[in-house]
C-alpha cells in the first residue's frame, strides 16, 4: 500500500473520567460518540468516579471499562498497555483535582499516569463550582498544562437545581455534545492527516 493511501485504521477513544458531578451526564456523551463515530471506545475510571456510577453501569455504554488503581487490577491493563492500546485521551469531566495533579506532573492514579505516559492528544473538559473555577491556582493550573501541550476546553456555564441551597445555580460545566464531537471529529481528522 503506498503512503498516499495510507488509511488511519477505526479510531482508539480513551475517555477518562474523574468524580465530578457532571459524571452522571457522561452515558449521552458516550452514546453521541457510538453514534456518530464508528470506533473503538474505552473508559478508564478513577476510584472517586466509581463512587458515582459502577464500572458495570458504565460498561453498557462502552466497548471497554478499565477501573481499580491497586497492582492487582493492572495483569492486562498496565498504564503502559492502556497508552498503546488508544490513539485519544479525553478526561470528561475533570475535577479540579485532576487539574492540579496534571500541572504538577503527578501520577497519583491510574488515570494521570496514562496521562502523564500518553504522547497523543489528551483533552481536558473541566467541570467544577463557579467559585472553584476562579480560584487563581486553578488558572495556573489550567495555563501550565496548556504550556505542557495539553488542551483544556473551555466550559459551557449550565444551571442546575442545587437541593442543598434550595435554589437553581449556575457553574462551568460540559460542553453541548454538539461541540463535544465536533471537537472529537476535529481531532480525529488531524489525527488521520498525520498517520
Amino acid at each position: 500500500m503506498q503512503a498516499t493511501e495510507k488509511k488511519m485504521s477505526k479510531p482508539r477513544i480513551l475517555i477518562g473520567t474523574t468524580g465530578s458531578i457532571d459524571i452522571v451526564k457522561l452515558p449521552e456523551y458516550l452514546n453521541a460518540i457510538k453514534e456518530e463515530i464508528d470506533c473503538h471506545l474505552s473508559v478508564l475510571m478513577t476510584p472517586t468516579a466509581l463512587t458515582f456510577f459502577p464500572a458495570e453501569t458504565m460498561a453498557i455504554y462502552a466497548d471497554r471499562v478499565i477501573s481499580g488503581d491497586q497492582p492487582v487490577d493492572w495483569p492486562t491493563d498496565k498504564p503502559s498497555k492502556i497508552v498503546a492500546d488508544h490513539d485519544i485521551l479525553l478526561v470528561i469531566p475533570t475535577t479540579a483535582n485532576t487539574l492540579s495533579t496534571v500541572a504538577n506532573g503527578g501520577a497519583t492514579n491510574r488515570l494521570t499516569t496514562v496521562i502523564l505516559a500518553a504522547e497523543y492528544p489528551v483533552i481536558f473538559f473541566p467541570v467544577m463550582g463557579t467559585s472553584m473555577w476562579n480560584k487563581p491556582a486553578v488558572k495556573r493550573n489550567i495555563k501550565q498544562i496548556r504550556e505542557d501541550g495539553y488542551e483544556v476546553v473551555e466550559p459551557t456555564r449550565h444551571e442546575h437545581f442545587d437541593a442543598a441551597l434550595q435554589r437553581y445555580v449556575g457553574y462551568p460545566s460540559l460542553p453541548t455534545k454538539k461541540d463535544f464531537l465536533d471537537l472529537i471529529n476535529k481531532r480525529l481528522n488531524n489525527l488521520r492527516a498525520n498517520t
